[in-house]
């Protein structure tokens, strides 16, 4: 998983980020395919638009497989993407988790010493 990379947007990418992701969701609750509700959103600067389809389909990964209990196949289905995409991009979000949860840990338990070597 050496290939994801993690950005800090500043105010104006946070700006855009927001309003592409908001037309994302309303497209894909629309009955767009999510290519066709990525695609529909204008992001000029093409680094910024990876990240934002990238975190716009782990969202609903998220929340079709973890909130509504659907399967990673009824999900592929559901978005009209492949198999293999879904299940990368869980991959990516179970490794992200990884990646993250000892630090959210030792912010929420600062004087518990597990973990805070």
């Amino acid at each position: 998983m050496d290939d994801f990379k993690y950005k800090e947007y500043t105010e104006l990418e946070t700006l855009i980020y927001n309003e592409a992701m908001d037309g994302i969701m309303k497209g894909i609750s629309n009955g767009l395919s999510f290519t066709e509700a990525c695609n529909a959103v204008n992001v000029k600067d093409s680094e910024l638009k990876a990240f934002i389809v990238d975190d716009a389909l782990k969202i609903m990964i998220a929340d079709l497989h973890y909130t509504k209990g659907e399967t990673l196949q009824d999900t592929a289905q559901k978005l009209q993407l492949p198999l293999d995409i879904i299940q990368k991009a869980h991959r990516e979000m179970m490794e992200d988790i990884s990646q993250s949860a000892p630090g959210v840990y030792n912010i929420l338990h600062p004087d518990n010493p597990a973990g805070n070597a």
